[in-house]
Parts: C-alpha cells; structure tokens; sequence
C-alpha cells in the first residue's frame, strides 16, 4: 500500500489538489480556476460540472509524477455552497436566469436575506446551537427561497452541500458528512436526527420523506471511507487508480482547522481546546472547540462533532476577509491590479517593520462589513463604511488604505474573539491557515490587535493537508487524532507588539465600535423601521434591583403587621409599583398605611443601593449597539429610578427619557405610563418595543398595543417556568444575556419587513 494522500480544496474561484506523504510534506500541488457567475440581488452561482472539471484536473496535474501505486487515500473540503441534481445525477437549475448548468448557490450568495428573516423570528430550537439565527449562507434559507422562486428544481432535486456533491462524484456513494450537515443544515449532531418539526415548519418537511434520501440519509463522520472507493469513471479522469480510499470531507475552514489546531509546537503540548483556529481566505472562520456544548449569542455552535469527534464546535467569523480587501482596494485609482504580496512588501520596507505599519492608518478608519456581519452580530444587513478619506490617490494613500482595511479585520476578528471569550473560552494562540493568512503584514496586525500570538502551519498548503488528513483516515493509516499528531507541525510564530502599537490599536477598536454603531444608525434612520423606541423597565432590567427591593418591601409590610413569603413577594409585588403595593397590604389589613410609606421604601431602597446595588451586565454595550431612540419607564419612583441609574453608571445613557409610575394615574399591569413614555416622545405605540422582567409589565406592554420581549436574566428570575410566564403574559420572546438583544431586535424587525 503506498503512502501518499491527496487533498482536494474546493473555494470560491479554484479548485487545487495537493499531495503529502504520511508526515505531512507537502509533495506537489495544484490549482485550476472555476467560474463565479453573478446576477444582480446578491445573486452568485457556479455550475457544478466545472467544479468537478477543474478539481479532477487539479489532481490530475498535482500526481503526474507519482506512481499510481503510491496514491493511498483521497480527501475532500470545499465552500458550503448548495448544490441540486435530479434523480440522474444531472444539473438542475437554481438560476433566475433558469439556465440549467448554473446548479449551484454559491455559500456568499444572500438571496435568501428574507428567508433567514422568517427562519429567525419563528424561534425554532434548533437555532439554539448556531447562536440563536441562521445566516443567508447557510442552506435551510436557500431551500425555502428555491421552493418559492423555482418550484420545479425544488420539487425534482437531491441536494448536496459542495463536499458532498465532490465525494459523490468521486465515489458514488450519497452519504453526507456530518461537518456539513451539522455546520449548515440544522441536523442534530448529537442526536443524530434532522429537526423535523422545524423542517416542517418551514415548509421543508417534504426533503425529510422516504428516510431523508434527498438531503442525506445516511450521515457520516468526516474520515470515513465511501462506497468502493475512487469509481473508475472518476479514476480515468484524475488519472488514478479506481479504488483508492474515498474520504467523507470538511467543510473548507473546517479542513483548515483539522490542519493546525492539534498541530504541535516544538516541544510545546497541543491543546486544539485552549487554541483558536482562524482560517482567512475570501471570507473567515475562528473556531473553537470544546468537551461541552458552550452557548455563545450570535456564534455559530455549539456543532457537536462538527468538526472532531465527541467534541462541540464553535464558529464565528466574518462573511468577507479577503473579498473585503479586494473589494477595497479596488475603489483606489492606484491599485491597478497589483499583487497583495507586492503591496505588503512596498509597506514592509516603507515603514521597517510590520507592526509600524499600522501607524499609516491612524487616522483612516474602515468597517469591512460589505457584506453583513456574521459574528457576533449575526446581521446580514450591516454594509462597510470608512472615515478618513482625503483627496490623495498616490502610492502612499492606497497602502493606508490598505493598512487600514486589514486593521478593520483585524478588530472584527478580535470582537468574535472576545465573545467566544465571554462564552467560556480561553485562548493562549490563534492559529492560522488561509490564503490571507500567510502574509506576514496580516499575521502581525491580527497578533497585535488580538493581543495573542499567531502561529501558522509549517506547511504552505495546511487547508490542503486538512483533506489529505482524511485521505489518511480512509486508507486506515490513521484515525482523526492520529492524523493530527503525525501530518501537521507549526512553524512560525508571530508574537504581539506591546506600547504604542498596542495603545493605537486600542484607540483603533473605539472607533471601530463607534462606526459599526453609527452604521447601524443610519440604517435605522433611512429605513425609518420599527422599532422606532425601545423602553426598557428599570427595576430587573437595567438594574439587578428586584431582590433587594421585595426585601425592603417585605420587611416595610412586616412591620406594619403582613407577612408575605419571599415566593408569595415575586406573585405579588414584582413589577408594580409602591402605591400599588401599598393597595394590596391595606385591602389584606383592612385598615390604611402611613402617608408616608411609599417615601419611606424609596429612601431605604436608595440607601441599600448605595451599598449592594449591580447593573444588569452588558446593558451599555447593548443600548450602544441598537442605534434607536431608549428611554425608562419604571413603576419605581423618579428619585430611585434617577438614583439607580446613577449608581450602576447607565444614567448617561438614557438622560431626561425616563418616566415613572407617580406620573400617570395607573401603574403597570395598567398601559399608562408605556403610553405616557411613548406620547412624551411622539412616538407611535405601534412603533414601540418594550424590554420588560414581569408579568404586569410585560402586560401593560400588550394592552397598550407594544411589542414586547420578556427578560429573565436577574437575579430574582426562579423557576423553570418564569420564561413560560412571560411569554404566556404576551412576551414575543424570552432571552437572558443583553449582549442577544440587537440581534434579536434586528431579526425581529427583519421579519416584520418581510411580511
């Protein structure tokens, strides 16, 4: 048997093939084009025959000179574009332009903007493990928009992700990879099931029919070998030997994980859990891995066995690295084409030093999402902008320019960093592959933005060896891990500068959120779309107030002689205000309270604040993001609400916008004081969400006619059943990290739109 595995990368414009023997050497590589076709409204298509002619060439040109002999094991990764057969194996259409060879939806192509929409604001439970919303570039949108839009091709197709169209026509067997199912269908890895109700509720029930043979029926981990092997059909035109091992594949990214992150370091354990992998070609992944499932807001994951098995895949990343360079630097008169190495060299030895590069961008600023964000903001509306434009077009302003784009990138890689951070991770490197990735000026402004060191793969092809890896599995030669160990090596490490590079990049990051805040503003603004205010309660919404509070009260109502039990107080008390809760103790009593009560609370509440007082986490981030009109409106009184907001260090926030109960004449469950804020602010009820931890306020929101999302993040929230009370008061949705809601604001306003 020999000892020499090929890997096959599929991408966005070609199509390569690498050969490596069983310690990884890279023994000879090579690539062919493949045609990108595109069509107005985000629309981009391949045709599948040209993939599979360019990768069967690919491989042909990269073992030409090995014996056949020597060929042990095939693997595969490709983009996770969507491809349609009939019962034939032959092209079917997805094409506005209905021309028939145009059979695949390239994984960039946002056609299905709407669809994801309607997908998101259905609140299914499978969106729980890709960070709470499906992107446009994921598969179950595309199936929707194509029974909408080409009902015949939909009705009459077997459909393939882009790996598993490339191991069918390699091997004959129809099985799905796990990698892809898992990544971009909503397949159930660790159940092992397709999620039927939500298939079906998306009008895609049908796909699952006769055992889901259409979409996968059987499913696989990558590795695995297909069928007999290479087919002889496939084997004449690679120039290979029919039978060799066939390897269920990776998604592309996913391959260039596999080829690094349990790589080793010189005498440096390997540790894939406390590495983080970034894959950079046209667009970018950063994965991580985990023994649990760790649920990050607006991060793909977590994947079970999405990516190594028994493990938890998490996936963040931004929709265009390298396509947003391009994209950039094509706008500059003095970019003429040129090579990126050439660029980065010129900058190099302009500036003497990759990290000094940086200091060409102070003053320019770029927002590279041109083409939506994808973590962790999962918004595939947001677009690009850029600040600090002159009137120059020389040399000198398009290498800032370019400087500034990749800095850009850099701060959107990091902020996916520190979400998966917040989620549990800890990172002690990031780990490169990718086209992008082996430009030294790349490596060290991620190193430095980030703040970790970046490695890279000692090999030039690590996307490819991730394939090859497979190959090995399927010969037998090695399992997963095994490959791991054996085939792959790091090589250079690229450390982050300290000092003044650091403190500019620090400057760089604030306004870098300033333009993804004020992005999201203008669009706000132009699209004058719901919803046009956000109320939030005070009290177990901005504040972590609410146990304090029904303390104080508790005790207040026990002296005057009621006794109320701490599970009776949050029935009872929670949400309404002091004067509400002084019309229930008399009505119990039978006989009134001091004038004084509602004064005398609000001042021992104020006074336990100044002591024990938190603000509810991430509430500045979350208003700062949603670029729409915020005010109060709290049950509580304008002294305390002013009092709390001060304490936490969120009064800036809102300003004059805050209103309370004492000014209208009934309080919550009543819809006055939601009415009075939104009149205040000639604001149309309609046209109002209202962010609410009660059952009495979250139905003031409903009979005042607002929408509303019920919040179960304080610390008072108990029970399994709290979110159920919510949402059965009138809630549209429940969720419990203020980091989720611009997102869940943007879906929902999507979804809207979309009706």
């Amino acid at each position: 048997m020999g000892g020499i595995f090929i890997g096959v990368d599929v991408g966005t414009a070609s199509a390569r093939a690498g050969a490596f023997d069983e310690t990884g050497k890279l023994i000879a590589s090579a690539r062919r084009p493949i045609a990108v076709l595109r069509e107005a409204g985000e629309v981009v298509e391949h045709g599948s025959a040209d993939i599979w002619s360019a990768a069967c060439a690919a491989v042909r040109e990269a073992t030409a000179g090995i014996p056949r002999a020597e060929i042990a094991g095939l693997g595969f990764d490709a983009t996770c574009s969507l491809v349609a057969l009939d019962a034939d194996g032959g092209s079917l259409t997805v094409s506005p332009t209905g021309k028939r060879e145009r059979d695949t939806i390239v994984w960039m192509d946002h056609r299905a903007v709407k669809e994801a929409a309607e997908i998101n604001a259905g609140g299914h439970d499978p969106l729980r493990f890709i960070g709470g919303a499906v992107s446009p570039e994921m598969e179950p949108p595309k199936l929707m928009w194509l029974s909408r839009h080409l009902p015949d091709t939909f009705s009459r197709a077997q459909f393939f992700d882009l790996t598993d169209f490339l191991t069918y026509k390699a091997s004959g067997d129809k099985a799905r990879s796990t990698c892809t199912v898992v990544c971009k269908w909503l397949y159930q890895g660790r159940e092992r099931t397709w999620p039927r109700e939500t298939y079906r509720a998306l009008g895609l029930g049908g796909l699952l029919e006769d055992g889901a043979r259409r979409i996968g029926a059987e499913i696989v981990a990558p590795g695995t070998p297909l069928g007999a092997g290479l087919t002889p059909q496939a084997a004449a035109l690679m120039g290979l030997n029919a039978g060799v091992p066939v390897a269920a594949g990776f998604i592309d990214a996913h391959a260039g994980a596999i080829g690094t992150i349990g790589a080793a370091l010189g005498r440096e354990a390997a540790d894939p859990r406390r590495r983080l992998a970034l894959i950079l070609g046209t667009s970018s992944c950063c994965m991580a891995l985990a023994e649990e499932a760790r649920f990050v807001p607006g991060v793909w994951g977590p994947l079970y066995d999405g990516l190594a098995p028994g493990q938890w895949l998490t996936e963040g990343g931004q929709s265009a690295f390298g396509a947003a360079i391009d994209r950039l630097l094509r706008m500059h008169p003095a970019f003429a084409g040129r090579p990126f190495e050439a660029l980065e060299r010129d900058i190099l030895a302009r500036c003497g030093g990759a990290s000094a590069a940086a200091r060409l961008a102070r003053d320019l600023h770029v927002l590279p999402d041109f083409l939506g964000n994808r973590s962790p903001f999962a918004d595939p509306q947001a677009r690009g902008a850029i600040v600090g434009l002159d009137l120059d077009e020389d040399e000198a302003s398009l290498q800032a320019l370019y400087v500034a784009g990749l800095c850009g990138l850099a701060q959107g890689l990091a902020q996916a960093m520190r979400a998966l951070e917040a989620g549990g991770f800890a990172f002690d490197a990031l780990v490169a592959s990718g086209g992008a990735a082996r430009g030294a000026l790349v490596r060290q402004i991620v190193a430095d933005v980030c703040g970790r060191r970046v490695v890279t793969a000692e090999t030039e092809e690590p996307v490819l060896l991730g394939s090859a890896m497979l190959g090995a599995v399927a010969a037998g030669r090695y399992d997963l891990a095994g490959a791991m160990r054996a085939m792959s090596r790091l090589g250079q490490v690229t450390e982050p500068a300290g000092g003044d590079i650091a403190a500019l990049h620090a400057r760089k990051r604030l306004a870098f959120e300033t333009l993804q805040r004020a992005e999201r503003e203008i669009r706000a603004i132009a699209a004058r779309g719901w919803p046009k205010l956000v109320i939030f309660d005070c009290d177990g919404v901005l504040v972590d107030s609410e146990p304090i509070s029904l303390a104080i009260t508790r005790a207040a109502l026990a002296r005057h002689g009621l006794e109320i039990g701490e599970a009776e107080s949050r029935e009872v008390l929670l949400g309404i205000s002091a004067k509400s809760a002084r019309e229930i103790a008399e009505s119990r009593l039978g006989s009134a309270l001091p004038e004084t009560f509602e004064a005398d609370l609000a001042r021992e509440a104020i006074a336990a604040f100044e002591r024990d007082l938190r603000g509810i986490a991430n509430v500045r981030e979350a208003i700062e993001a949603l670029g729409r009109p915020v005010c109060v409106a709290s049950s509580s009184s304008p002294e305390r609400i002013q009092a709390s907001l001060r304490i936490v260090g969120y009064a800036d926030l809102f300003g004059p916008r805050v209103f309370s109960a004492q000014q209208v004449a009934n309080g919550k469950p009543a819809p006055d004081l939601l009415l009075h804020a939104a009149a205040q602010l000639g604001v149309a009820a309609a046209d109002c969400l209202v962010v609410e931890d009660s059952a009495a306020g979250v139905t003031a929101a409903t009979r005042a006619g607002m929408s509303v999302f019920g919040f179960t993040g304080g610390a008072h929230v108990s029970g399994a059943d709290y979110a159920a009370r919510l949402t059965n008061a009138g809630a549209m949705l429940t969720f419990d990290d203020m980091r989720e809601l611009p997102a869940l604001i943007a879906r929902a306003a999507a979804a809207r739109e979309a009706v």
